[in-house]
């Protein structure tokens, strides 16, 4: 038992506010890499009197030589009497947006800002932290050092108000890594509150250069929700539903069939990229699928539920009065379902009107449904002797276009497969998911049975046994991608068997390879560093990076899956290399009268 002597009253700390803020940052603005959400924490305060009707003037100015930020507006300005920009400034939990305790909502009903906690984190890690305030013919000025007040000064000021609200910060040097604020990320921020507050100027001024922020609904949606390839599509739709409480649900949608089929849902609430998706989400692609299907099935044509989504590019639009967020990044909508009964009510028969008024597009939404499921069912996919790419019964291969140095990505499950299948170039990367642990070609009788190594094998359009022929190989390299866990190892190695026991000429020529995938990464805004030793693992821990840990791939987005995976400057490849010991491992496994039974198996098979 350990003792209990050094551990008294005297070891309980009591710290306060700003003290637990500047002790645990990442608690309240998610990482320090750079200040980005402190700009986002002032903006969302101007963005509110915006929705409110109250500002049609809203600018960020950056300053890289000084390190100054400034967010303004022109609304009603914060209320200077009883200290109320020091209370805001300093006290979490304070601000003019909180329910009374009858429900109603006090001077905001739609909002970004909700926590009352967002100018205290900005005031708590910055160096220097400054509101200026022009209201009721006075003219106040709030400053703090180190998030103590230092000059409380008001007068009286006569004539036009340049502004109402100034907010000004220098974040901390002594928290953050980089003291420029990422400003893609600002400027998408303008840009979707520009898409939806048409009537507001938004200004970006970075180091005296000025931008006025100006996009229409449907280009932000483009631009946000297109991928590259998408050169043709169907026209934007939009579907709008607004309830007595000033509710909203809005809809806008698109097809694409030409660049990636993998779907891109966005969605915004109260003017707020939520990146992480949530409950809302699951609801649109639920009624998007029903009500597709419903109209599928009277034409009867042949569409899977899980089709309806293929190609489809979708931006969900919400401003709710009472959003549940996942944390103070609000990077999520945790509501739950019930919260949107509803809404949903009348979305519903808002999205059938939608497609009933665009006929045209519905057709051809359902036709190219239909054409994609005749394709994944009667796709076969092998090489001729020529090069030519014919027809077999392949269902799961999502194959490349080219047949010029190809590449095989063998992957597990479909959950990894849909981010290979976003990442790659389809003109160069195929992919092949497997389902589970394939068998073991050592001990598995009748493994030629097997439809996992059977689509594989044919797959590669080498044929096998008898019929073997190298030269017919489909892909320079075979990839064998898998979790970085013991199961992926264990996967891996199975994979590695199947190919020297039964192709053993694809690892003897040089094709076959193992993907390294990190366990951890450091993952931060536009940063991601993957970790591929216990040694920088450690070294990026004692700089307090912010460390993600994977549990698979299918946990990667896009981005990351193309440095991972797909960038040859960036991805690590080992390839696999037919040497003694391999051989001997194959004839440990094997004896003679297995390895005969075998090649018996697979002349029946391949003839």
């Amino acid at each position: 038992m350990t003792s209990a002597a050094g551990y008294t009253s005297k070891s309980i700390q009591s710290l306060t506010e700003l003290e637990h803020i500047r002790l645990s940052p990442g608690m309240y603005i998610g990482g320090t890499h750079e200040p980005c959400h402190l700009v986002e924490e002032a903006f969302d305060n101007s963005l509110d009197e915006s929705i409110a009707g109250h500002a049609n003037i809203v600018a960020i100015t950056v300053d890289t030589k000084t390190n100054t930020i400034t967010v303004l507006d022109n609304g009603r300005g914060i209320p200077i009497e009883g200290d109320v920009p020091v209370l805001i400034s300093t006290k979490l939990f304070t601000g003019g947006k909180f329910q009374k305790s009858d429900g109603k909502q006090s001077n905001y009903q739609i909002c970004s800002g909700l926590h009352g906690i967002g100018l205290v984190a900005v005031n708590a890690l910055s160096d220097e932290f400054l509101i200026e305030i022009y209201r009721d013919n006075q003219h106040a000025i709030f400053s703090f050092v180190d998030a103590k007040l230092k000059q409380k000064k008001i007068e009286k000021h006569e004539g036009e108000r340049p502004f109402s609200t100034k907010v000004s910060f220098k974040p901390s040097k002594n928290i953050f890594e980089s003291l420029i604020p990422d400003t893609d990320r600002i400027r998408k921020r303008l840009q979707a509150a520009s898409a939806e507050l048409e009537n507001v100027t938004f200004v970006l001024i970075v180091d005296g250069n000025k931008e006025v922020i100006k996009i229409d609904h449907d280009d932000f949606f483009k631009l946000n929700c297109f991928t590259p390839g998408d050169t043709e599509s169907t026209p934007v739709l939009n579907a709008s539903v607004k309830s007595k409480n000033s509710e909203e649900f809005n809809v806008s949608i698109a097809y694409s069939f030409n660049g990636s089929l993998t779907p891109r849902i966005i969605s915004s609430v109260n003017l707020l990229p939520v990146d992480g998706g949530g409950t809302h989400v699951g609801i649109i692609s639920d009624l998007i699928r029903t009500e597709l299907s419903e109209r599928a099935k009277k034409l009867k044509l042949h569409i899977l539920l899980t089709d309806y989504l293929v190609g489809l590019r979708c931006w969900v639009n919400l401003r709710l009065l009472n959003p549940e967020f996942h944390g103070q990044t609000k990077d999520k909508i945790i509501n739950r379902k019930s919260y949107f009964d509803d809404l949903i009510k009348s979305v519903k028969p808002a999205i059938s009107k939608m497609f009933d008024d665009n006929p045209e597009q519905l057709t051809f939404i359902l036709e190219h449904l239909e054409a994609y499921r005749k394709k994944m069912d009667s796709k076969k996919i092998t090489k001729g002797v020529e090069g030519k790419r014919a027809s077999t019964k392949l269902t799961k291969l999502r194959d490349c276009t080219s047949t010029v140095n190809c590449e095989l990505f063998i992957c597990e499950g479909d959950s990894a497969a849909g981010g290979l299948i976003d990442a790659r170039t389809p003109s160069k990367h195929a992919v092949l998911p497997l389902k589970g642990k394939i068998p073991s070609a050592v001990t598995k009788k009748d493994i030629l049975k097997n439809k996992e190594i059977t689509e594989l094998i044919q797959s590669l359009g080498t044929g096998f046994g008898k019929d073997f022929d190298i030269s017919r190989l489909k892909y320079e390299k075979i990839i064998c991608s898998t979790d970085a866990d013991p199961d992926g190892g264990h996967i891996a190695s199975l994979l590695i068997m199947v190919f020297a026991i039964l192709i053993p000429e694809i690892i003897q020529n040089g094709h076959l390879f193992i993907a390294r995938t990190p366990l951890y990464a450091v993952n931060e805004k536009k940063f991601f560093i993957p970790i591929w030793d216990n040694e920088t693992l450690e070294k990026y821990r004692i700089e307090k990076r912010n460390i993600t840990r994977f549990k698979g791939l299918g946990e990667l987005n896009t981005d990351q899956l193309k440095i991972v995976l797909i960038d040859e400057a960036t991805r690590k490849l080992v390839p696999v290399l037919w040497t003694e010991d391999l051989q001997k491992i194959v004839n440990l496994f094997l004896s003679s009268a297995e390895k005969l039974k075998l090649m018996e198996e697979m002349e029946v098979y391949s003839g």
